[in-house]
């Protein structure tokens, strides 16, 4: 192995071959002829390299063409998957073919260091990154120059010319050696080991590799458009769009072909229109239209070109949409009017013109030339327009017509998942409601008016049934026209007389034609039309066929019903036949008849108070979907309310106005919510909703409800601290059971949490959440506050910045000063003095023992002296740093509020063991005071100072200065509270 370059492992010959001198062993002493050299070079080169090279290439030739691109969203920055080029079956064998060019020939030719190259990009692409990882560095470590021989240290003084520092190869730019050589491989390879980190999750090596090369004289000219990829890959993983943008543009010579060129300018859009670069967006975009030779780009590329161009005005999104509209009529894109209706819809939409938008999303469904995923992104945004402007049974219908596979984008497969059953719940809530007051319209008619509408409505049901109807309304059975001829019409088989053959005739034709349909309908050619059943399989698909040029009518039309009930003058005759579909028995073709129909009505007190709880239950039921799924509290009041309404001895009155408080204080409305409590605290004082709303907590422990122990249980994650855990079952817990069960305080952990970790965005909503429950929550004011701290984060901390303040760390312990005492208000009560408890924890220090050598060895006991100042102590069980910071600044705020300044106590915190960290308040001046604050905080800690901690998680005592230097040293909490239990007994 002495052969191998760079290498300094010894093997152990095989005993026959001891005494003789192998040929890769004369390699590193003789010198290589130049007749063989050129033999060894040309095997090399043809047999190896070529082929394993060719081979490679048509791996990554496979993966592009594997590849399928989705112009709506970001580009990958390579048109190819390492997915698909690590499982290619021939990856493996480049692998091989590599190894044995290099074990096979003499390792003095001059294609080594390609073969070595090759190998690491084969592994590379095989995914393997650790072991591209060692090849790359093989390279850069076997092939660096030498000194006669001798390794020199990579970027050391003696590899450079004096005052330059390089770690690459300077390179022979002469004519003859480019003419006559290949550049040595090395350069290269210190790209690929810093493209190979950036893949490996490696990024800081990979960076600091990039900016050495950048800045190193001696890098070849050649490579810098390799560099500046390598760069714009690194930025763009980093999600740095706008300097990955700039990078890849001096990149651009790098693509393959033009196409990939034009690929790359479309990349370089997108990444300056994120970065708000619209000018220079619009600028690549029209570049990349010029360039491509994929009309989908180029559609794709024009659209976004007109999208980033001018601004958001009124007038210019006009603009751009007028732009659009005139590329959807030229020859060149009617294949493409799909996708460019449905990016003018989102203009219309951007500038909440929905009517306009709606309207150019159904052109695109109409003119999608076989493109499923667009014709689905354009019924999902109708659908997301419906559901926004609360038109839910038209919502639904579309969210129907979207089909999940042909999507891309997970979160919109789960919002069209999660919507979908809330929505057809809705809908079918709907449709009874308005098909029972379409019924009880209909009974409420005078009888000869009502007769007159069934009598319309039965003829219209035969005939698309394919029923015969006589005078009375019997069905007769079908007789060939040759043996009951209809009045009037010709005898077309009659023998008598001559004339033409009755299909030779075109008005003969026409008038049986014309007879048929009007006696049996629109019947499909087929061989079973007599047979219902066959029938309506094959009206069904017809209606499907057709079924695109038909939703914007019937979703515009359900889209405008409501919850409550239909116009009294508006009646849909096929409700009288739904009705067998809302819990009557199904009708059958003998069961439309005048009597059958009758019969479904409501004309008695039964059914018509049969039909009044079905549009109860609806009502009840929409509102409960409203509230909890779709969390539409507005509309949720809408259907309570109609239900309470309309029914006010429902037997949902009482949860219903329980759900209606809720909806109410969600959107604000107190004086409304008030009176909803108080009509069940007049009304309904014994049940268990009124219970629940005057004693929550009672309720609270009642109840089994696994959602609101799942909640608790995410609650104490946060407060511990553990909030990687806590967000990922919170995402779980959400997705089963919405945000119902969220509580203020839950919401204002979670957003202090968001504080901590800058995502100010994400606190303010959590925030607003809060807000929305109304004013009478404990925390609406401290959020209402948070919310305009956030909005002024920057400002606020420059400001505090400047004042150059030094605060202790959560986590240090600190020794208490008394700065700012306060003076005794209060008479001095009676208190047990000179309590002691002796720590067991500090051993008593021996007779004759030296104090000078072992403070620590010095007597240490817990005392009670009540004349002494001592603080009042909040002890925090388990609460992470993050919360006692908030639990500080609480009591802080709360004590500016009630003393002057220049009584105003000092909180401070002190951690005291892995579970346990102390606020401090004070100090006070003796015991008495500390007593008469913590009588005057107490009651209200739990409702105003720090409503978002549950009580379990804190807990008052008080100590003095001493005690807690003893308790910071010993961490004998349980010994000190049994001092304070035996001074102030039951006090705390």
């Amino acid at each position: 192995m002495t052969a191998q370059p760079g290498s300094t492992i010894e093997l152990k010959k095989p005993e026959q071959y001891e005494n003789r001198t192998l040929v890769s062993e004369k390699t590193t002493t003789a010198k290589l002829p130049y007749a063989k050299k050129i033999f060894q070079n040309t095997i090399t080169h043809y047999n190896y390299y070529f082929n394993a090279n060719n081979r490679l290439n048509d791996i990554i030739q496979r993966a592009k063409a594997a590849y399928k691109e989705s112009y709506t969203k970001l580009l990958p920055f390579y048109n190819y998957s390492l997915d698909v080029t690590a499982y290619d079956g021939d990856i493996d064998s480049i692998i091989y073919k590599c190894n044995a060019g290099i074990l096979l020939h003499d390792l003095r030719n001059d294609w080594i260091d390609d073969l070595y190259f090759l190998m690491g990009k084969a592994y590379y692409f095989r995914k393997d990154f650790d072991s591209s990882a060692h090849v790359f560095q093989y390279i850069n470590y076997a092939f660096a120059p030498k000194d006669e021989g001798y390794d020199i240290s990579i970027g050391s003084n003696a590899s450079n010319h004096p005052g330059v520092f390089s770690i690459s190869e300077k390179e022979n730019q002469s004519f003859l050696k480019k003419l006559t050589s290949y550049p040595p491989r090395r350069n290269e390879d210190l790209l690929w080991i810093a493209k190979n980190n950036i893949d490996a999750g490696k990024s800081y090596e990979a960076i600091s590799l990039l900016e050495i090369l950048r800045h190193d004289p001696q890098f070849p000219e050649r490579l810098q458009p390799d560099l500046h990829e390598a760069l714009a890959y690194w930025f763009y993983t980093q999600k740095i769009y706008d300097s990955a943008a700039t990078h890849l543009i001096k990149a651009m010579d790098n693509a393959a072909n033009i196409n990939e060129k034009a690929r790359w300018e479309f990349l370089a859009g997108q990444l300056f229109q994120i970065s708000k670069l619209d000018e220079l967006s619009a600028k690549y975009f029209t570049k990349s239209a010029e360039h491509t030779l994929d009309p989908v780009m180029e559609v794709y590329a024009r659209l976004n070109s007109i999208a980033v161009s001018g601004g958001d005005t009124s007038d210019i999104i006009q603009q751009k949409i007028d732009g659009l509209l005139k590329l959807a009529h030229k020859d060149k894109f009617v294949n493409y009017r799909d996708i460019i209706y449905y990016s003018a819809a989102q203009l219309e939409a951007q500038r909440n013109n929905m009517k306009q938008a709606h309207n150019l999303l159904l052109k695109s469904v109409k003119y999608n030339a076989g493109n499923p995923e667009q014709r689905s992104l354009s019924f999902l945004l109708i659908a997301d327009i419906e559901y926004a402007n609360a038109n839910y049974v038209s919502a639904k219908n579309f969210y129907d017509s979207v089909e999940l596979g042909v999507l891309t984008n997970e979160d919109d497969k789960n919002r069209v998942s999660n919507r979908q059953p809330a929505l057809a719940n809705i809908a079918e809530n709907i449709k009874t409601i308005h098909t029972q007051d379409s019924l009880q319209t209909v009974a409420r008619m005078p009888e000869a008016e009502r007769n007159a509408l069934i009598k319309k409505t039965l003829r219209q049901l035969r005939k698309a049934q394919g029923l015969q109807e006589d005078a009375e309304g019997a069905s007769t059975p079908f007789v060939n026209a040759a043996v009951q001829q209809p009045l009037g019409a010709p005898n077309i088989f009659s023998g008598a007389g001559k004339g033409e053959w009755y299909f030779n005739n075109p008005s003969l034709k026409g008038a049986g034609f014309n007879s048929f349909r009007a006696a049996w309908g629109n019947r499909p050619n087929v061989d079973n039309w007599r047979r219902l059943a066959g029938v309506n399989q094959s009206l069904a698909q017809q209606s499907a066929e057709e079924k695109n040029a038909e939703d914007s009518s019937m979703a515009n039309e359900n889209g405008q019903k409501n919850l409550s009930g239909n116009d009294s003058n508006t009646i849909k005759l096929e409700n009288v036949e739904d009705a067998g579909a809302n819990g009557d028995e199904e009708l059958d073709e003998g069961d439309i008849t005048f009597d059958a129909l009758l019969k479904r009505l409501p004309l008695t007190d039964e059914r018509l108070k049969a039909s009044n709880n079905k549009i109860a239950n609806a009502l009840f039921n929409s509102g409960v979907i409203l509230q909890n799924e779709l969390e539409d509290y507005n509309k949720a009041i809408e259907a309570y309310e109609t239900l309470n309404k309309r029914f006010p001895e429902n037997q949902h009155v009482e949860e219903s106005l329980f759900n209606l408080y809720y909806c109410y204080i969600k959107t604000g409305k107190k004086f409304s919510a008030d009176s909803a409590l108080n009509v069940l605290n007049t009304e309904f004082k014994n049940s268990k909703w009124t219970a629940l709303l005057n004693d929550p907590a009672t309720g609270k422990k009642e109840s089994a409800d696994p959602a609101t122990k799942k909640y608790e249980t995410i609650y104490n994650l946060f407060i511990e601290g553990k909030f990687e855990e806590a967000k990922a079952q919170k995402a779980i817990a959400d997705s089963t059971y919405g945000n119902t069960y969220w509580t203020p305080q839950l919401l204002y952990i979670e957003s202090i949490y968001y504080v901590s970790t800058r995502d100010d965005s994400t606190a303010i909503d959590k925030l607003k959440g809060i807000t929305a429950m109304g004013n009478n929550t404990p925390l609406a004011e401290k959020a209402e506050t948070m919310i305009d701290v956030l909005s002024r984060r920057s400002e606020i901390e420059s400001y505090l910045t400047s004042l150059q303040i030094t605060r202790y760390k959560d986590d240090e312990v600190t020794r208490v000063v008394d700065l700012n005492p306060v003076e005794t208000i209060v008479d001095k009560r009676e208190l047990k003095k000179d309590s002691v408890v002796s720590n067991p924890l500090i051993k008593q220090q021996a007779v004759g023992t030296d104090t000078s050598k072992a403070a620590v060895s010095i007597v240490r006991t817990y005392t009670f002296n009540p004349d002494e100042q001592q603080f009042v102590a909040i002890l925090l069980n388990k609460v992470d740093p993050v919360y006692v910071n908030e639990t500080r600044n609480a009591f802080n705020r709360f004590n500016m509020t009630q003393y002057y300044a220049t009584q105003k106590p000092n909180v401070t915190s002190v951690k005291l063991d892995s579970n346990y960290m102390v606020v401090l308040v004070g100090p006070f001046t003796d015991a008495a005071t500390a007593i008469t604050y913590v009588d005057k905080v107490k009651p209200v800690t739990g409702n105003r100072i720090i409503p978002w901690l549950a009580t379990d998680k804190y807990s008052f005592t008080m100590i003095s200065q001493s005690n807690i230097d003893i308790l910071q040293q010993t961490k004998d909490l349980e010994g000190y509270k049994k001092l304070i239990e035996k001074a102030l007994p039951g006090k705390f």
